[in-house]
């Protein structure tokens, strides 16, 4: 289980309160997206622009990091950056990192795991197969997970050899394809799972892992799953 964006159903998502949550819950994997300020430093956002988190209506790419570190949140925490993280937690837990923009940013990325020495703590995941591909020869262990949202997407992931994961949107969540990325020696996961009935399925299904919003039932869904596969 990945904690999307932190425990993001009880707390405002990339933030410090989220994170900790998730963790407090028993959470291996917090979750960050990626957007590159005008300075060329690595801020985490789901969106490309500030407007739904904060109310400003501007992109990341054309904020300076000063002026994106004087952005606030609704409840006044500010906008993260990926090397606080990484100070914050270092390598006790792990990083499910989203590429979204282009290969400034991959390159931006490459340095700052090199810096923190955290490619064994690092998921990296991207919908582009480009950007996965492009981080092979650097961090050949690094485990990648590749995002699809339809069923030729899925079929054409598979026969990816530089990808590890295959991260499906959770209306792909069926028999016949957990049964196919298995047969090709990769992961099987879904995104994002959040009512106790799609999690219980992913369960019965043998998803590998999912994200989720809610830490605490997911963690308490499986435990209650796996005590009635021992009794």
């Amino acid at each position: 289980m990945y904690s999307h964006r932190g425990a993001s159903g009880e707390e405002i998502e990339h933030t410090f309160s989220a994170y900790d949550l998730a963790i407090l819950y028993g959470s291996k994997f917090i979750e960050q997206d990626l957007v590159t300020s005008k300075d060329g430093t690595l801020y985490i956002s789901h969106d490309l622009s500030a407007k739904r988190i904060t109310g400003v209506n501007k992109n990341f790419s054309d904020m300076t990091d000063s002026e994106i570190n004087n952005l606030k949140t609704a409840n006044g925490d500010r906008i993260l950056k990926l090397q606080d993280v990484f100070n914050k937690y270092k390598d006790k837990v792990h990083y499910v990192i989203e590429l979204k923009e282009n290969d400034l940013q991959t390159s931006l990325f490459k340095k700052i795991i090199k810096d923190n020495n955290l490619e064994n703590n690092i998921i990296v995941q991207a919908s582009n197969v480009k950007a996965l591909n492009n981080l092979e020869a650097v961090f050949p262990d690094m485990k990648k997970l590749l995002l699809v949202n339809t069923q030729d997407k899925l079929e054409s992931g598979v026969k990816e050899k530089n990808v590890d994961i295959i991260s499906a949107e959770k209306k792909l969540m069926t028999t016949d394809n957990v049964e196919l990325v298995h047969k090709h020696n990769k992961e099987f996961n879904v995104w994002t799972l959040n009512t106790t009935k799609e999690i219980e399925n992913a369960i019965k299904l043998r998803v590998d892992t999912y994200f989720t919003n809610y830490t605490a039932k997911a963690i308490a869904l499986e435990k209650k799953f796996f005590y009635k596969l021992s009794i």
